[in-house]
């Protein structure tokens, strides 16, 4: 009979045990009085306190497009639900690696490693299970990118299966590559083009030879099919701008004396010739002084 007794009584001890809430729990197995905190403890406090309320009502998870549920790290304390005899799967980031693993209450709750994938693509996950229901801890996972924190809560039923993040700097890098995309089709396009018109050097013809001794003697002719561009030497604006002539051709043959005027304009250092020709000449000066440059196309 006192046998039976004492087994009953271990019994009550135990269901006793067993019945105490999550939040009594530091009161049921712990003895001593809390410190006197000082006023910068109480304040860093009410911080703590007041980052973890706003985590509840904070920014919303997303439901990822692999049915996983998906918080913004950084923004918010995640709070992951997981039900017993169910298993939370905790995603992390590709390449990511685990340092360590930090949870508060060890003895109800199990966390497993998992890896899927392998190199670069290799993906490390952690397996969580509770023990009982209605348990509420605090989990620290330090990587070699990052510190998470974490809460887990357990429940009868309710569970999040699968359990990733959102990283800002992600969408940054996603930024940065769009950008540097960007700026090297932006180099392609402007090696592509003369730098002081942006004129596309496809849709021009360079063929041109340049003849005589002048100070300023063309750097370079091309046209676009319908003008004719002489780009004429920065001295050109310390000395008189030339004349610019067009010679006709006849039976293949060119005549010296056969010039027919042409219309065009000066745009800083360029000739804008309103025609696709030949031959041209351009003359400055006058009798022994004269100056002359003949344009040829063609070759």
């Amino acid at each position: 009979m006192k046998r039976l007794i004492t087994l009953a009584t271990i019994f009550l001890l135990i269901t006793g045990i067993t019945s105490v809430s999550a939040s009594n729990l530091t009161e049921a197995y712990f003895s001593g009085k809390n410190p006197q905190l000082t006023q910068q403890e109480r304040e860093a406090i009410a911080l703590a306190k007041k980052w973890q309320a706003n985590s509840a009502q904070g920014i919303k998870p997303v439901a990822g497009s692999d049915g996983s549920i998906r918080f913004l790290f950084g923004a918010q304390q995640p709070s992951i639900v997981c039900a017993v005899l169910q298993v939370c799967d905790i995603e992390l980031q590709p390449g990511e690696q685990v340092n360590s693993i930090h949870l508060g209450d060890q003895a109800r709750w199990l966390i497993e490693p998992a890896i899927t994938g392998q190199g670069v693509n290799e993906v490390q996950h952690l397996i969580v299970k509770p023990m009982d229901v209605g348990l509420e801890t605090s989990l620290v996972v330090t990587t070699n990118r990052r510190t998470y924190h974490i809460r887990l809560r357990s429940h009868r039923r309710e569970f999040m299966p699968r359990v990733g993040f959102i990283y800002p700097e992600d969408a940054l890098a996603k930024w940065d590559a769009i950008k540097a995309q960007e700026n090297r089709a932006l180099e392609i396009r402007q090696s592509r083009v003369i730098p002081e018109t942006g004129e596309y050097l496809g849709n021009l013809d360079f063929a041109y030879s340049v003849s005589g001794n002048a100070v300023w003697k063309p750097v370079r002719v091309y046209n676009d099919g319908q003008k004719t561009i002489i780009q004429m030497p920065k001295v050109m604006a310390q000395t008189e701008a030339p004349t610019l002539l067009l010679l006709n051709r006849e039976g293949g043959l060119f005549k010296k004396d056969d010039t027919v005027m042409v219309n065009y304009r000066l745009q800083g250092d360029r000739y804008i010739v309103d025609a696709v020709f030949d031959k041209a000449i351009l003359v400055a000066g006058v009798g022994g002084n004269q100056n002359r440059i003949t344009i040829t196309r063609g070759n």
